[in-house]
């Protein structure tokens, strides 16, 4: 750990690593802290060092580390990982107040107002919870299958989205938002969707993009106007070959549209995968069959590549065997896609992620 102090020495205000130290802009210090007086206002242009602290060994592999509610931060050291707080603002005090282990080596750790979530290398993500008035972390939620976690992050208190070292992208959440029994630590996560990149994405990132462009006035006259709560939870998710992913939540009318339409664009000759391979097997990969799966932009993205005659001939394209569908979907039939409708919500989704 490291604080900024004022050195006042002209040897080292005259050091060649003058351009550096950090500015005053960026001071941070302890109220404490005595090596200025209250009644010394601080020359802003004066150059400051960074001075360790405090330093301490943890027993394993750091991986992980993050801010926790306004006085404590997290650490993980091999399977474990401390809450830890600096008692009466002291720097060069560090206090761990409790401690939480894993059956394998943590990797990623993330907060969302009080709740905890730890990802480790094979059983995925697991909830916790820290009370502070006792000093103790219970495991609340657990991950349903292994999973070898590259990263991930809470989109609210209750659910997560999570990368792993396959290739794979998933959004888990809480079955209820009730109290949690604390004596039955082992409540499975519910998988709500999955996505197969074929990309590793070491790092995701929680958004604010909304895609709301005029033709959503037109768009509501069908019914389909999305709901803008739902924007914030845009996922952005880099991967160890350079690809940048972008997830972006829309209603379920706009997801039941283009998942009509992508079931006919992988089996149409002008939009086919090239080979020949099975699309909805490959981004299925690693989540289990009966999972909603994340529509694919770059095949939707065809769509509009096409002149409109090809396009009317996608949308005619007779629909996908049943055993294909959802067992909703054999219940009632779907309308007929509209072209006009396609498109513009194709636009719409598109245009404003580029």
């Amino acid at each position: 750990m490291t604080i900024c102090s004022k050195d006042g020495s002209t040897s080292q205000l005259t050091s060649p690593f003058r351009d550096e130290q950090l500015s005053s802009s960026s001071l941070c210090s302890s109220p404490d802290d005595n090596s200025y007086d209250d009644d010394i206002k601080l020359d802003e242009a004066e150059a400051w060092h960074l001075k360790l602290a405090a330093a301490t060994t943890w027993p394993g592999m750091v991986l992980a580390i993050c801010p926790y509610l306004d006085r404590f931060f997290l650490a993980s050291a091999g399977n474990a990982f401390y809450v830890c707080g600096f008692p009466n603002d002291r720097p060069d005090k560090m206090k761990r107040f409790a401690v939480g282990r894993t059956r394998f080596m943590i990797t990623s750790l993330r907060t969302y107002l009080t709740r905890i979530v730890v990802g480790d290398c094979r059983d995925g993500v697991l909830f916790y919870s820290y009370h502070e008035d006792v000093k103790k972390l219970h495991q609340v939620y657990c991950d349903p299958a292994q999973r070898l976690v590259a990263d991930c992050f809470l989109m609210d208190a209750n659910s997560v989205a999570v990368s792993d070292r396959k290739g794979s992208i998933a959004i888990l959440s809480c079955k209820d938002h009730s109290d949690f029994e604390y004596s039955n630590p082992e409540s499975n996560l519910n998988l709500n969707c999955a996505y197969y990149m074929g990309e590793v994405a070491m790092a995701i990132k929680k958004g604010g993009n909304i895609y709301k462009l005029p033709a959503d006035d037109v768009l509501r006259s069908y019914g389909l106007s999305k709901s803008t709560e739902a924007a914030d939870d845009t996922i952005i998710a880099g991967t160890l070959l350079g690809s940048i992913f972008v997830f972006a939540p829309i209603s379920r009318e706009e997801y039941e549209l283009l998942e009509a339409v992508q079931a006919k664009l992988v089996v149409h000759p002008l939009t086919a995968p090239v080979l020949g391979n099975d699309h909805k097997e490959f981004r299925g990969r690693e989540s289990p069959s009966q999972a909603t799966k994340i529509l694919d932009g770059d095949m939707l993205a065809q769509f509009l590549e096409l002149t409109n005659r090809q396009q009317e001939s996608v949308l005619s394209t007779p629909q996908p065997s049943p055993s294909s569908l959802k067992a909703s979907s054999k219940q009632c039939p779907s309308p007929p896609l509209m072209l006009h409708q396609v498109v513009q919500l194709l636009e719409r989704v598109h245009y404003a992620l580029h």
